[in-house]
């Protein structure tokens, strides 16, 4: 086996136990310790961190917490990803991981012609069935609702979120495995730093 080869089977390992980490973590924080805006802001930052792995369009940590809305989630974050993007002038990813970790979720948007308001609400559970039942019942983490002109509620739904990071996750896994353009390049420069 070449060095390179090595290289990536050893960084890959590690990699599969910090994701192992980061979710059961995430879990047993919203499960025993309701720590449900800390787990929020924490899952938004870990989609800046998993993007970081990837052969994304520029380097900026924008560019990688979309890449991971665009490429790695399933489909229905795509559309609060891209209603973000329509009602406020930064996007997602100021609204997400920049409100959540420097904000704590509130903020309020200029938009073209009028100003927009978002409120959040970061949902939690209390016990294994609930994060479970969370799981099965929502389809996205995320869920972006006109309450009236302008006036946004954007329910964060903790254990949906934390089960779609895990399938983020499981995406970049089987690209890096399937070898596709750009991503065990990018993943190997990334570990070494």
């Amino acid at each position: 086996m070449s060095t390179s080869a090595n290289r990536f089977t050893e960084y890959y390992g590690k990699f599969e136990k910090m994701q192992s980490w980061i979710v059961n973590d995430l879990t047993k924080a919203t499960i025993k310790a309701q720590t449900n805006l800390l787990v929020g802001m924490r899952v938004f930052n870990y989609f800046e961190i998993l993007g970081g792995f990837c052969p994304t369009k520029g380097s900026q940590m924008k560019d990688r917490f979309n890449f991971v809305f665009e490429q790695l989630l399933p489909k229905p974050y795509k559309a609060v990803f891209d209603e973000l993007d329509r009602i406020t002038n930064k996007g997602a990813y100021d609204c997400l991981r920049c409100g959540m970790t420097h904000e704590y979720l509130v903020k309020t948007y200029t938009l073209k012609k009028t100003t927009s308001s978002i409120d959040f609400t970061v949902c939690g559970v209390n016990d294994e069935t609930g994060f479970l039942l969370n799981v099965l019942t929502k389809d996205c983490g995320l869920e972006l609702l006109e309450l009236e002109k302008g006036k946004y509620h954007l329910p964060v739904y903790n254990p949906r979120l934390i089960h779609d990071l895990n399938i983020a996750f499981k995406a970049l896994k089987k690209k890096l495995i399937d070898d596709e353009t750009g991503y065990r390049d990018k993943f190997v420069a990334r570990c070494k730093d």
